[in-house]
């Protein structure tokens, strides 16, 4: 039996699933970070685990891009298809870099138990909150995946701060890893908005069953 047009046109199962899980998670991780100020405590709470989460649904989605061919693109102009798929490719790009800038944050301090760690301790790092807390930070576990995995913490990272004298420059590492993984949240969020533009501009102005294609309607 001959496959019907739109079936031909439409992603496979696999991929939408992955699609969409990972569109909850950055739709969760962009509001849980960049709107942290404004949310309540608990918002944040999954927000490195979302972030892993994404990285490995990611790769998934990569290999099986690269492994199976996506259904051809609807009918639009040249300008269109360009701009699709540079704005896909980026997003790919994003969907990896980015949470990965956030592992390697997560990293960015001394290993548990090793002088760095104790002389981190005793050397907190400037505070600008101008009502300080009189009690010491409590010591903080290891960073758990959604509460069962133990994250593993990149080595060439982490062992920066080994020794006492490491931890400033791993302090002015994490400080710039920061800004990378603020940037490019802010990027991510671009990246999303022009992808869902697209998408509603050929469902609803070029009257074209683009949703359909990803499994809605």
């Amino acid at each position: 039996m001959a496959t019907a047009p739109r079936d031909r046109l439409r992603y496979s199962n696999v991929a939408i699933v992955l699609h969409w899980a990972i569109a909850a998670l950055i739709l969760y991780n962009l509001a849980s970070g960049l709107l942290r100020p404004l949310l309540p405590a608990g918002f944040f709470q999954f927000h490195v685990s979302a972030g892993i989460t994404i990285l490995l649904l990611s790769v998934v989605r990569v290999a099986w891009r690269l492994t199976h061919r996506p259904p051809p693109m609807l009918a639009m102009k040249g300008w269109e298809r360009g701009l699709a798929h540079a704005v896909h490719f980026l997003l790919y790009a994003a969907m990896l870099i980015v949470p990965f800038s956030g592992w390697a944050l997560v990293s960015a301090k001394p290993p548990a138990g090793s002088p760095g760690a104790a002389w981190s301790a005793a050397h907190p790092p400037a505070s600008h909150d101008p009502a300080p807390s009189a009690k010491p930070p409590r010591p903080r576990g290891p960073t758990m995946i959604w509460a069962v995995v133990k994250l593993p913490l990149l080595a060439p990272v982490n062992t920066i701060g080994r020794e006492a004298e490491g931890v400033p420059a791993q302090r002015a590492l994490r400080a710039r890893i920061e800004t990378f993984h603020m940037l490019g949240g802010w990027a991510m969020l671009a990246l999303v908005l022009l992808h869902v533009a697209g998408a509603l501009k050929h469902q609803v102005l070029d009257r074209q069953r683009e949703l359909a294609r990803m499994g809605l309607g």
